[in-house]
């Protein structure tokens, strides 16, 4: 049970998160401005017009802030490993968003941040609780395999980022359902950070879908907030969660990637498909989910966002169902079913869009 002390405190998380980045993000804004720190546009720039980026510098901010103060009142250990690896991944993306940087020195920082958080014992898988029918199984085959989850997982989330509020709308409900993941596993710590990450996230969509004050969290917020998503994954793939969660053991990996549903099949589409094609897999191109609902049905970028949530929810609590009540491998089969049928349908969508132009 929660008691009134826990909820004073996960309210003053929420609105601590929400107050900072409401009141920070203009300034952000106006030193962008004054400094003229544009993005130049290109022709798969969703606007005609410059807009500041590095909204992830509040990002930022609220996290350090929180997750400090997190394990100050409830005692947890994870910040000295966590807090240092995510500020790797800010500078990156800060770096990134300033001057460019090319892919490989991207996935060496990443290697490094992603190295630096598995020196904590509560990053390190060492049993995956029968996940594609694995349980205690060698190093040498879990460590690469994390490695692998967190740096695409990454990319993926700096992927999705491409029209307004779309990344921040899945960030706040990604948080969102951590925060509950939390709450049942009783780690307050993460569940006070994941609570201030919504409000900071409501917050920021103030500006992110504004006409007159409008900024982008740009990679400088997208490699980061992708970074803390894919940490918490390892993090709950770490723990002991037996029976606390109400899903077969095996199943609560399967339903993580249904939860990070639209970035972990838009980017695996998208590789596949630049591959296919014989391009980098960081060639830029109009591939994504959200150029394809947004071109194909003529949307605006909120109407866009909103449509994708609400797929990746539904998505969500349809395997959470699937989960509780199907063994692991139809579980898996069925996740790999949706995700082909759902692969085919945009790849109709976008054939349509070729066949129109």
């Amino acid at each position: 049970m929660v008691d009134l002390y826990k909820i004073l405190v996960f309210t003053i998380f929420f609105w601590g998160g929400f107050v900072l980045t409401y009141y920070l993000t203009p300034v952000v804004i106006q030193v962008v401005k004054v400094k003229r720190l544009f993005e130049k546009l290109s022709e798969r720039s969703s606007h005609s017009v410059h807009v500041p980026s590095f909204g992830g510098v509040t990002f930022f901010v609220v996290f350090v802030l929180a997750i400090s103060i997190a394990e100050q009142f409830f005692m947890a250990g994870r910040a000295i490993y966590l807090a240092p690896a995510a500020t790797i991944m800010f500078v990156i993306g800060l770096k990134d968003d300033l001057t460019g940087i090319s892919p490989l020195n991207k996935i060496i920082a990443q290697i490094i941040a992603t190295t630096l958080l598995f020196l904590s014992t509560d990053f390190q898988i060492t049993n995956l609780h029968g996940f594609i029918g694995l349980y205690e199984a060698s190093p040498f085959l879990i460590l690469p395999l994390s490695y692998a989850v967190v740096i695409f997982f990454i990319n993926a989330f700096n992927l999705i980022d491409g029209i307004d509020g779309l990344a921040s709308s899945l960030g706040a409900f990604y948080f969102t359902a951590f925060g509950f993941i939390f709450y049942f596993l009783n780690d307050w710590a993460f569940l006070s950070v994941s609570i201030c990450m919504v409000g900071m996230f409501i917050a920021f969509l103030r500006y992110n879908l504004s006409t007159d004050k409008k900024i982008f969290m740009g990679d400088t917020g997208s490699l980061f907030i992708g970074f803390i998503l894919v940490a918490f994954v390892i993090h709950l793939m770490a723990s002991d969660f037996n029976d606390q969660l109400y899903l077969k053991n095996a199943n609560f990996g399967v339903f993580l990637i249904a939860l990070l549903f639209v970035p972990v099949l838009d980017s695996i589409r998208v590789f596949v498909a630049r591959a296919a094609e014989g391009r980098s897999p960081f060639s830029p191109d109009r591939n994504h989910i959200h150029h394809i609902i947004m071109d194909r049905f003529e949307l605006s970028h909120r109407q866009t966002t909103l449509r994708i949530l609400l797929i990746n929810i539904v998505v969500s609590w349809i395997f959470w169902a699937v989960c509780y009540y199907l063994p692991h491998l139809w579980a898996v089969l069925t996740l790999m079913a949706f995700s082909v049928l759902f692969s085919l349908y945009l790849r109709n969508l976008r054939q349509q869009l070729r066949v129109n132009d």
